[in-house]
């Protein structure tokens, strides 16, 4: 009878750790160089560490930014992070799951050994239509999620949509054995810079967003059948002109530049009722 109560209370813990999330903690002091180094934050900089663990990359931060908030949804390590930070008038702890989290109205940037786990949420929060302030950053990912983030063409519309106003770069792979507890799989760095000349107006991402999921139902079909539904043929004639590309071209072989061009003449030729829209 005590052997399974230990079970039970050994099952019961592991599922309520810290990284039943997903989240496994940093300790290579190259890697944690590595991602600060590639945002060579500046005095008057506010930079987001999301999942913040035992502050691996927050107090380095705070040797450089002007203001870190280490984001941690983990009682014990936000806890252990305050306690830590009582000296240090440039870092904030907020206690919260970042998805749910107000983001600042500031500009700022990301620095962060993100829980894997919930990867393509904290992504789109970022660079979704809640992410205008966001700048850009060095996030800490699955390698496998960071090759097909930053893959030559990408046919899912999420990614696609990210990258219509950012610039995405894996830098190098991470090994597993840089974690604690190591994952099963190895990591990568994500480079993330918002681009000087964004493909999308303020306020567009999820328009654009309900548009690419249109058009990439299929990701082989032609762009005349891709975007039949959206555009008149007089109307289509002149979105594939403006986009350089050609009726028979499979929607998944276009650029994100191509994308734009497309998306923008349906907003200034199309009635919005025609619009596609989003779930």
């Amino acid at each position: 009878m005590q052997h399974g109560n230990k079970r039970r209370r050994k099952a019961r813990k592991c599922k309520s750790g810290p990284n039943f999330s997903g989240q496994h903690l940093l300790h290579n002091p190259k890697t944690i160089g590595d991602m600060i180094g590639i945002v060579s934050p500046r005095q008057e900089d506010l930079v987001l560490d999301i999942g913040a663990g035992k502050g691996a990359l927050t107090f380095p931060l705070a040797g450089k930014a002007g203001r870190v908030i280490a984001v941690e949804n983990d009682p014990a390590f936000a806890g252990a992070l305050r306690k830590k930070a009582e000296l240090s008038a440039k870092i904030a702890v907020a206690e919260k799951d970042f998805r749910e989290m107000k983001l600042p109205n500031r500009p700022f940037c990301v620095v962060s050994n993100i829980p894997f786990s919930i990867t393509t949420a904290v992504m789109e929060k970022l660079m979704g239509s809640d992410g205008v302030s966001f700048r850009g950053g060095a996030l800490l990912i699955e390698y496998g999620a960071a090759r097909r983030f930053t893959a030559e063409r990408t046919a899912d519309p999420r990614v696609l949509a990210w990258r219509m106003n950012f610039e995405l770069k894996l830098i190098k792979e991470v090994p597993r054995t840089h974690f604690a507890p190591p994952p099963q799989v190895d990591g990568a760095i994500l480079r993330i810079v918002r681009k000087e000349r964004p493909l999308l107006g303020p306020g567009q991402h999820r328009a654009f967003h309900a548009f690419a999921s249109y058009a990439l139902r299929d990701p082989r079909l032609p762009l005349a059948e891709a975007l039949k539904g959206i555009f008149t043929a007089p109307q289509l004639k002149i979105a594939l002109k403006e986009a350089m590309a050609d009726r028979g071209d499979p929607a998944m072989a276009l650029r994100e530049a191509q994308w734009a061009k497309l998306f923008q003449t349906m907003v200034a030729k199309v009635p919005s009722f025609r619009w596609p829209r989003g779930k």
